[in-house]
């Protein structure tokens, strides 16, 4: 575990390992399996209840007033513990998008019910499984006249968009990407629930048919998709970096209690050289997510590349930590009986949240070539 960077950050880590102790013990966490939002109502209360919704919402607007470092540490936690549920999309992609709003009664309206977890928002971005650019975008905003505009078109692996009351989604305006607020029970819109990999995660799809929508609702334009993506993917990165660890720790105990020819299996060099090679990855992990979310924070100008690598890092990380954790198992940790096949299936689920890790590895070679 790296050391918390000030008392503010221990206390927020402090208070994630509590809740998770308490709320989601993993007997608890497999049975919210069969819930509809992947969550427990009474546990998700709880986990809104910390105030964590407003961590990335300014002071001046009610919220907490920190970044995404300190909602990182929560999320790390959260990710070590396999919390489902719309947590991560809520506070990273939701809550914000409401929060940039430039228009005060929407914010009135909704940011208050957000950020204590009564109402819920989501973002709906992809539409064909990968990262559009600005002028890939096929879901359209169309103008109506009189400010009005109408949304056509499919947005697909929407995540946690069942059960949301509403959807930040990023349509082709007639000069460029709008963010439009859109009410989930609003005329014209169909929402349908994904099948996952992941029974702890929740995706869906949402088609729009003619959705009416007006200026009051546009809530930004690129720029806050950009900064989204920027919250969303550490946040992913964090996630991907709790759940390794825990991974990571589970083997390393196995290693050490398992017996082979009368001396633990974690004293053959056949099992310990995996296992030390995933430290030194997981390392990276973290280092390079700790980065990312300082760069974030500070508007550093290599942020676009910092939360990129943090992000192909993060899952690839995760999912390297569940084949170790599974060979050192000799293969048995796969059985339902063990964590381990929901930490697989979770790295699975968020290697194509936000778009696929061949999106971020071009931002990455694009810095390098300079172009």
């Amino acid at each position: 575990m790296s050391a918390p960077v000030s008392d503010e950050a221990r206390m927020l880590r402090d208070s994630a390992i509590a809740l998770c102790a308490a709320e989601f013990p993993t007997e608890r966490v497999r049975r919210m399996a069969d819930e509809p939002e992947g969550i427990a109502p009474a546990a998700a209360a709880a986990l809104a209840a910390q105030g964590w919704l407003g961590i990335l919402v300014p002071d001046a607007l009610g919220g907490l007033g920190l970044g995404i470092r300190e909602l990182g540490i929560v999320l790390e936690e959260l990710g070590r513990a396999l919390v489902p549920g719309p947590f991560w999309s809520a506070a990273t992609l939701g809550v914000p998008a409401i929060a940039a709003s430039p228009d005060p009664s929407l914010r009135e309206e909704w940011l208050e019910a957000v950020t204590t977890g009564t109402r819920r928002v989501t973002l709906a971005l992809q539409e064909d499984g990968g990262l559009p650019t600005p002028n890939r975008l096929t879901v359209a905003a169309e103008p109506a006249g009189g400010g009005r505009y109408r949304l056509r078109g499919t947005k697909r692996l929407v995540p946690d968009l069942v059960g949301a009351d509403g959807v930040a989604v990023v349509a082709r305006g007639p000069n460029g990407p709008l963010v439009f607020l859109v009410e989930a029970a609003a005329h014209g819109v169909r929402i349908e629930a994904n099948r996952t990999v992941d029974a702890l995660s929740r995706s869906g799809t949402l088609d729009l048919d003619q959705v009416e929508v007006t200026d009051r609702e546009c809530v930004g334009d690129w720029g806050l998709v950009t900064r989204l993506l920027h919250y969303g993917n550490v946040g992913i990165a964090a996630i991907s970096v709790g759940g390794a660890q825990a991974v990571f720790d589970q083997a390393i105990g196995y290693a050490r209690q398992r017996t082979q020819f009368g001396v633990p299996i974690g004293t053959f060099q056949a099992v310990q050289h995996p296992l030390a090679d995933l430290f030194g990855e997981l390392e990276s992990a973290r280092s390079a997510y700790l980065y990312a979310a300082w760069a974030v924070d500070v508007g550093a100008a290599d942020a676009p590349e910092a939360v990129a690598l943090a992000r192909v890092l993060g899952p690839a990380t995760y999912r390297k930590a569940n084949t170790t954790s599974l060979q050192t198992h000799g293969g048995i940790a796969f059985t339902w009986e063990y964590d381990l096949h929901f930490h697989l299936k979770r790295a699975l689920h968020l290697q194509w949240l936000l778009g696929g890790t061949g999106d971020y590895e071009e931002t990455i070679a694009k810095r390098a070539l300079g172009i």
